[in-house]
């Protein structure tokens, strides 16, 4: 049996609000009055999750006249937030999950929806899953560039700022499994002392992290319909490498943060003196639990 540990991260857009006089040559001119770009705070942001983490974001334009709007993006540092770890990458998108370029001169014109005043635009920064990034916060400034009927209008400065929080995960294989899984089998087959099989255990983590072993019968083998004298084989386990002491029921190690936030690990177990036991199958459970120490 396995555990995940996981907290969750947030996304945090304050709303800007930009007066902006417009000019027109005649009457059918764009004439831009304001502008005010809104984000929903509170994305949430697994790294070893299924999919991306997303955060809408909303551009509102109050405009008079013939109006063909075009988006820019710049960002002040790169096209990623910063913080204690390595960038965590992102992108913007439209609609049509279309890439925004944030190079701040390229423009996208976009389809604006007609609003009670003015002119709506929907788009969505996307958190790629995956980013095993180290626990804290992580920031960045962009810079968003209107123009209307070609022309430029105004620059929207906004800061985006998330925390990446602390999450692991754990899946094992065993020497009768060829795929990963939250459970995993050793087969001994007919129990020889010295007989050894292992299990991958395959840790998927951001930060610093412990791993606990426990035996439901305190590092021993147990016979499964008998009890008594006779009834038990000992072993000996290690985890990679490093011998656990099964003898109290749990014993654990701990690791440092893994590269690119996975890494493999192994745990094998050794067939003890079997001499004198009764017939028959034996059995022992060990449950592995992953904690996150960060």
């Amino acid at each position: 049996m396995t555990r995940i540990w996981f907290l969750l991260c947030c996304f945090v857009l304050l709303q800007v609000s930009t007066p902006v006089s417009g000019e027109s040559d005649n009457d059918e001119n764009c004439s831009v009055i304001s502008l005010s770009l809104e984000g929903a705070a509170g994305l949430i942001y697994y790294p070893f999750a299924d999919r991306d983490g997303i955060n809408p974001l909303r551009l509102s334009i109050d405009a008079r006249g013939r109006c063909l709007f075009g988006v820019a993006l710049l960002p002040a540092s790169g096209a990623h937030l910063r913080g204690p770890g390595q960038p965590l990458n992102l992108s913007f998108r439209d609609r049509g999950d279309r890439v925004i370029p944030m190079n701040g001169s390229e423009q996208r014109w976009l389809q604006f929806e007609p609003a009670a005043r003015g002119y709506t635009l929907d788009l969505v920064v996307k958190l790629p899953v995956g980013q095993a990034r180290r626990i804290g916060d992580y920031d960045n400034t962009f810079v968003l560039r209107v123009f209307a009927n070609g022309q430029w209008v105004r620059d929207i400065d906004f800061r985006l700022s998330a925390r990446v929080a602390p999450q692991a995960d754990l899946q094992l294989a065993g020497n009768a499994q060829s795929q990963l899984g939250r459970s995993a089998g050793m087969n001994f087959g007919e129990l020889e002392e010295g007989e050894t099989l292992s299990a991958m255990l395959a840790v998927r983590a951001n930060g610093a992290y412990n791993l606990a072993v426990a035996s439901e019968n305190n590092g021993q083998l147990q016979h499964v319909s008998l009890k008594g004298e006779n009834t038990a084989v000992p072993y000996r386990a290690w985890l990679d490498g490093q011998q656990l002491s099964l003898q109290g029921g749990k014993d654990s190690r701990s690791f440092s943060a893994p590269e690119n936030g996975r890494r493999l690990r192994n745990i094998s177990v050794q067939i003890g003196d079997t001499k004198g036991r009764m017939a028959g199958q034996y059995r022992d459970t060990l449950r592995v639990t992953v904690t996150l120490l960060e």
